[in-house]
């Protein structure tokens, strides 16, 4: 299984309860009852995460098995479903590289940006990179506010990743998984 964030979950003590209305899966370091700790619950037809990376609520249970381990975007769908829990965040790195890609790389003329069109975009997207690495708040309110006339919002670009304390959830439940018998 895929490391996502190099926190290192297999030094970790897995304590498992089983009843017949819930089962709980605590994985915990053995220096300390707190940190990157990550307990997981399943009842009632929903799973609850809570520990060191935050709390969260999915729509559904998942049991750890050795076959199976966390689908990063199906597990976010879940968590989003009759939620305002919301698993993305903006992501300066990647949006900064696209605006860089449309502007160096020909993405603009890909696109079927020519004459002055091509033009106001070339300085609309110079001055998004100017904005890119501030808060995502500034980012876009820059970026929509300042758009040519002629760019719909949805091709603003925008681009979001999910969150690194969800990711290190992922890894936990993903460590615990690991050590399931088949």
């Amino acid at each position: 299984m895929k490391n996502r964030t190099g926190i290192n979950f297999k030094d970790h003590n897995l304590f498992i309860t089983k009843t017949p209305s819930f089962s709980k899966y605590d994985l915990k370091s053995p220096k300390s009852d707190f940190i990157h700790r990550v307990v997981f619950i399943n009842i009632d037809g929903v799973m609850i995460v809570k520990g060191d990376f935050g709390n969260w609520i999915f729509c559904r249970e998942f049991y750890p098995s050795k076959k199976d381990g966390v689908s990063d975007h199906y597990w976010a769908e879940k968590l989003m479903i009759s939620s305002i829990q919301d698993p993305y965040e903006f992501d300066p790195e990647e949006t900064g590289n696209r605006i860089r890609e449309m502007l160096y790389r020909g993405g603009l003329e890909d696109y079927g940006y020519t004459g002055e069109k091509l033009e106001r975009m070339k300085i609309y997207l110079e001055e998004c990179l100017n904005y890119v690495t501030d808060s995502e708040w500034e980012y876009t309110y820059f970026a929509y506010y300042n758009k040519p006339d002629f760019l719909d919002a949805e091709s603003v670009i925008l681009c979001k990743s999910l969150k690194s304390s969800l990711l290190a959830v992922f890894d936990a439940f993903d460590e615990i998984c690991s050590r399931m018998e088949e």
